[in-house]
């Protein structure tokens, strides 16, 4: 059987999402999943503090070391965008607790833009 890529839990005065990246999912299709979870939980559970948990399959390079894809995950989008709505975010690259409160204002829409071809 296989496990379980996302969980998402309300106990006490928080959200628990857990969600797994396997090795075949890129970064848009990571980016968007997790954006939706968050989205997801602060309509079902409107400005409860909400905790990330990401683990990721794969994605290394010959160094051992994540991919582009995961890195840009973690470092850019995780800890410089979707981090803002989040009270925590605990992901391989690093544990962060948000110094503001969490913003409970998510966009209706995720765009994601390759700053390269622009």
């Amino acid at each position: 059987m296989a496990a379980k890529r996302e969980k998402v839990e309300s106990t006490g005065g928080a959200v628990a999402i857990y969600h797994v990246v396997y090795g075949h999912e890129g970064f848009e299709a990571a980016a968007q999943t997790l954006y939706q979870l968050v989205r997801q939980c602060q309509k079902r559970w409107p400005g409860k503090k909400r905790k990330l948990f990401l683990d990721i399959e794969g994605h290394r390079n010959s160094e051992g070391g994540f991919d582009p894809d995961m890195y840009e995950l973690q470092a850019e989008f995780l800890l410089h965008f979707l981090g803002q709505f989040l009270s925590e975010v605990h992901c391989p690259l690093a544990n962060v607790t948000n110094s503001k409160a969490q913003d409970d204002d998510v966009p209706g829409a995720l765009i994601l833009r390759d700053e390269r071809e622009q």
